[in-house]
């Protein structure tokens, strides 16, 4: 599937995207992330400049957990944890990492970190974006795990593991 028919789909289902540099993650919009809508129109005149930007959304009112490195130990020991995390939407990064997708849950806030889960796993949440597939870098393309490809609206994601009393996850 091309960037501008991506883009299409995954503001059907309601996700806000918005353009990011040819090969790249930065925005390419006069006002970045903010920029994003889910309105065919301005998403078509975005790819329609330039085809070959990559694909972001925002992540406002979700919780995107990117596991960074394709040996990345958190939860190593913990297989009912990593169950857990494999219960909705899942991309691979072009380095080898991976990003789950989980919904906020109401009367929750979550922000974007770094770290603060274990190292090298961050949150894009509330004041973020993530860049999805078919974009690509150059060190490779952004792709779904086969099953578990993004392809029902925000709201019918699951939400995160975890103590649902509070915002952490491990």
């Amino acid at each position: 599937m091309d960037l501008l028919n991506a883009a299409l789909k995954y503001a059907e289902l309601g996700y806000k995207v918005f353009p990011c540099k040819p090969g790249g993650k930065a925005p390419d919009c006069a006002h970045g992330f903010h920029d994003a809508t889910t309105d065919a129109e301005t998403i078509e005149k975005w790819w329609t400049e330039n085809p070959k930007r990559n694909l972001a959304i925002r992540t406002e009112g979700l919780l995107v957990i990117d596991i960074d490195g394709t040996k990345n130990e958190w939860l190593s020991g913990a297989p009912e944890r990593q169950a857990e995390l494999a219960c909705g939407p899942m991309s691979y990064t072009p380095r080898g990492g991976r990003h789950h997708w989980f919904r906020v849950p109401e009367g929750h806030e979550w922000g974007c970190s770094q770290a603060a889960i274990a190292p090298k796993v961050d949150t894009r949440a509330e004041g973020g974006y993530v860049v999805v597939a078919p974009s690509a870098t150059g060190d490779g393309a952004y792709a779904w795990c086969p099953t578990m490809e993004l392809d029902c609206a925000p709201g019918r994601l699951p939400e995160p593991p975890g103590d649902r009393k509070s915002t952490r996850l491990n």
